[in-house]
């Protein structure tokens, strides 16, 4: 996807889930939020990955990626306190928080969340979100992914695909933009 302009990134986002789910769907307004959404967060977050995610047996997503680096070394605690501090104060909408390591031994913590419509827990829900936090610990650098459904439909799969992504994080290889260092390789 473009990254070089919110509107842009909204309109190809927009353009790449009506083409994954049918024309039908150019009168879906949840597909037009979440595309403004996803640009708006992407871009204020200096994000190096925006795409939609497909699967036959889901809706499409919409991934955001980013390399964040934190002011001093993250350490071999960084994944747990991450999963203590999103399990006690990550709000009302955090279902289940875990914590895991990758293929190449990196931390990671996962945070799923289903956003609801209303301000109780039991409202209409808006979708989807899971957030994967790579760590490298003997550095400053964490991966964070975040994969928003607005339907839900197929949240295992879709979930399956963004699995795939984070066990290919490699804090060793270079990337183009120094930003982003994740292999799409598998």
């Amino acid at each position: 996807m473009s990254v070089q302009s919110v509107e842009a990134t909204e309109r190809a986002l927009a353009a790449a889930i009506i083409q994954v789910r049918g024309r039908e769907a150019e009168h879906d307004p949840g597909v037009a939020l979440a595309a403004r959404d996803a640009a708006e967060l992407a871009h204020a977050n200096g994000a190096g990955l925006v795409a939609v995610v497909t699967h036959p047996d889901a809706d499409p997503a919409i991934l955001v990626g980013m390399v964040v680096t934190a002011d001093v070394p993250l350490g071999p605690d960084a994944a747990a306190e991450l999963r203590h501090y999103l399990s006690d104060g990550g709000g009302p909408d955090i279902r289940e928080v875990t914590e895991s390591r990758t293929e190449r031994g990196y931390p990671v913590v996962i945070a799923e969340r289903i956003l609801v419509e209303g301000p109780s827990r039991d409202a209409p829900s808006a979708g989807c979100q899971l957030q994967a936090v790579v760590i490298d610990p003997l550095g400053r650098r964490m991966a964070v992914f975040t994969l928003h459904s607005t339907t839900g439909r197929g949240w295992l799969e879709l979930a399956g695909v963004l699995g795939q992504l984070v066990s290919s994080v490699d804090f060793e290889v270079a990337a183009p933009d120094p930003r982003m260092r994740v292999s799409t390789t598998t």
